[in-house]
């Protein structure tokens, strides 16, 4: 073994028990606690954004084609042709959206009604396997989310009520039209479930007399991280006046938040391994004056500033990567056990899913592991160097 590392861990031990001394117990916690919340607090927040992602594409058209102003779509056939020809196109569909009022008895709720062709939805969305009662039939009927559900307190089989809230002309009563609830689902996103309603799209045309027009045309695609690309690629080819629009365009506000979020929950936290630093820092500087005369010994047998500097950089070091790996142990096993058990429940309505998912991702792990130990290994360059700066008469004289 190198003698100045042997030195070097010797210091870390207690002179009364072979044990760690508590300055070295109290430097090695901060690296560790340090760590471990950084790595859990990130694994939270890649947990909640790729859910978030997941469940949004759960229920979200890849990309949209509408018209500017959102200008009802008549030769729609014609834009699905050009369309279809895209090899990066797995399937599309017409859909009409609209918000209308939906009553059952005296309780009634303001709602998104999407009317789609319930054999070419099953290809846009998950909508086919997120049902929780009944089925995905929308002849004659619809479906709704478990939020809508619950507070118009329905179930499947009662008949509601959908209405067009306003007469073309004044003085005509509003349009309605009864349905029969053919099943719930589920997308484990609050907002899908609390707001939309699927009917077919020949219901919804008749509802609001548009004949056959439409408001455009959903797609799936083959990679749904690339569809800014094929955004850009239909938009040149359709031209003005249609206006694709792809599902990360469309949720953007939100995930640039959770970046945001996550960018500075790392700076903050990092902060706290700053701060166990500045712990290694003073622990150091502390043992050098302890081990004054020790130096001199030293210097006396022949070690040289170098010798010296790399026994307290060794020291340092030593504390730092300890930290590190302590809380990278507990950081992986804390988020294992969180992914496996849920012990925190969300308000939906609030964080727009249930569950607290935990996502642990290599990447956070190598960056932080590398920024604790940089961040151990800068603290100990001043307290080596003032070690280094003792010479042996006075080191000697002094004690």
């Amino acid at each position: 073994m190198n003698t100045e590392f042997f030195i070097a861990t010797r210091y870390l031990r207690s002179k009364k028990r072979n044990f760690f001394s508590l300055s070295t117990l109290i430097a090695i916690g901060g690296i560790f606690i340090g760590v471990a919340a950084l790595l859990i607090t990130l694994s939270m927040m890649n947990g909640f954004q790729n859910e978030l992602r997941r469940r949004i594409l759960g229920g979200t058209p890849h990309i949209i084609v509408r018209r500017y102003f959102n200008e009802p779509v008549a030769d729609y056939e014609e834009l699905v042709t050009k369309l279809s020809k895209h090899q990066f196109v797995k399937a599309l569909a017409p859909f009409v959206i609209q918000k209308s009022i939906v009553r059952f008895k005296k309780r009634m709720d303001g709602v998104i009604l999407k009317g789609v062709n319930a054999e070419l939805e099953k290809g846009i969305t998950e909508i086919e396997h997120k049902m929780i009662d009944g089925v995905f039939d929308l002849e004659g009927g619809c479906v709704l989310g478990i939020e809508l559900a619950h507070n118009l307190k329905v179930s499947v089989g009662d008949t509601l009520i959908i209405a067009s809230p306003f007469g073309d002309r004044l003085g005509l009563f509003p349009r309605a039209k009864k349905l029969i609830l053919k099943g719930i689902f589920d997308f484990g996103y609050y907002d899908y479930n609390s707001t939309i309603v699927y009917m077919d799209l020949k219901d919804i045309q008749s509802l609001y007399e548009m004949g056959n027009y439409v408001s455009g045309i959903q797609l799936s695609v083959d990679d749904v991280y690339k569809t800014p690309v094929y955004s850009n690629i239909i938009k040149k080819e359709l031209g003005y006046p249609y206006r694709p629009q792809d599902w990360i365009e469309t949720n953007h506000s939100v995930f640039a938040a959770l970046k945001l979020e996550k960018i500075i929950t790392f700076i903050v936290l990092t902060l706290i391994i700053i701060v166990a630093g500045f712990n290694i820092i003073g622990t150091l500087v502390n043992m050098v004056k302890k081990k004054t005369r020790e130096i001199g010994i030293l210097r006396s047998y022949g070690f040289t500033s170098k010798g010296i500097m790399r026994i307290f950089i060794y020291h340092g070091s030593i504390i730092g990567i300890l930290g590190t790996a302590l809380g990278l142990i507990f950081a992986f096993i804390a988020c294992f056990v969180l992914s496996k058990i849920v012990f925190i429940d969300l308000p939906g309505n609030v964080y727009f899913i249930d569950t607290l998912p935990v996502e642990m991702s290599f990447h956070d792990f190598v960056v932080t592991a590398g920024a604790a130990i940089i961040i151990s290994f800068l603290a100990t360059i001043y307290p080596a160097r003032r070690a280094t700066q003792l010479t042996t008469v006075e080191a000697l004289r002094n004690e």
